[in-house]
């Protein structure tokens, strides 16, 4: 009953601020009604929350279906930009697409996941990451060596970025460099390509992609049909074994 009451007060809310807008004047069955909603409010303030929490949820579907639609309509930038690394079968009938950051620790949470994955479905799920870096110099210039070794060792990139990802502390040119090396890249060379006009590029290509679907923060995934931001590993692993079991 009471939620049945929250919903009429919501609708009752919305339809005052609407006529408040257009400014309609006040009939006599208003007033009754207005006395009755008030009487109840009193005798019953916990109604109020009720529609605050019901507004909330209206407001967060509104935002979840706008960056449904800015998927859809940057689709071809996110799933199909030949700059980007990726990993697993081309003819997989499943994408997961992540927005990352090197420094950003639920980045960090969310790779046992990925990597897990990569492993497991190599013919079922194809992976692209998309280098998002938000989190200062350092995360920058991890990005750029990982766009570079994709670039010049696409068979290493995947250790490299699970070792990137794993760097807990500060992760500076030399650590970099280290990781680079110890995954058998050449470092002179990485770094050559690093300073191309190409792979900055790209970079600013992706930030400006993430505002266009509004995203704000990392990790950001897309699996399947779904859309989950941040590292919830349940809802991620949830939308990939709904998008295995609808690929058959």
């Amino acid at each position: 009953m009471r939620s049945v009451i929250a919903a009429f007060f919501l609708s009752f809310v919305l339809a005052a601020c609407s006529q408040a807008e257009t400014g309609a004047a006040q009939d006599p069955d208003r007033e009754a009604i207005e006395q009755i909603v008030r009487s109840y409010i009193l005798e019953n303030p916990e109604v109020i929350e009720e529609a605050l929490i019901e507004l909330q949820r209206r407001a967060r579907q509104r935002e979840l279906q706008a960056t449904v639609d800015a998927v859809t309509a940057n689709s071809a930038q996110i799933f199909s930009d030949e700059r980007d690394p990726v990993v697993g079968s081309a003819d997989a009938p499943v994408t997961i697409v992540e927005f990352f950051d090197y420094r950003c620790t639920f980045c960090m949470r969310a790779n046992s996941w990925i990597q897990t994955v990569a492993e497991e479905h190599p013919e079922d799920v194809r992976i692209v990451f998309k280098e998002f870096p938000i989190r200062g110099p350092e995360a920058e210039e991890a990005a750029l060596a990982s766009l570079a070794v994709w670039q010049i060792a696409p068979y290493a990139y995947l250790a490299f970025h699970d070792d990137l990802m794993r760097a807990s502390g500060p992760l500076p040119s030399e650590r970099i460099d280290e990781i680079a090396q110890a995954n058998g890249i050449d470092v002179a060379q990485m770094r050559a390509t690093m300073e191309s006009e190409a792979i900055a590029e790209h970079i600013v290509d992706v930030s400006a992609l993430a505002r266009s679907v509004g995203i704000t923060g990392t990790p950001f995934f897309i699996i399947g049909d779904e859309i989950i931001p941040g590292a919830d590993m349940a809802a991620m692993q949830r939308a990939l074994d709904n998008a295995l079991a609808a690929a058959g």
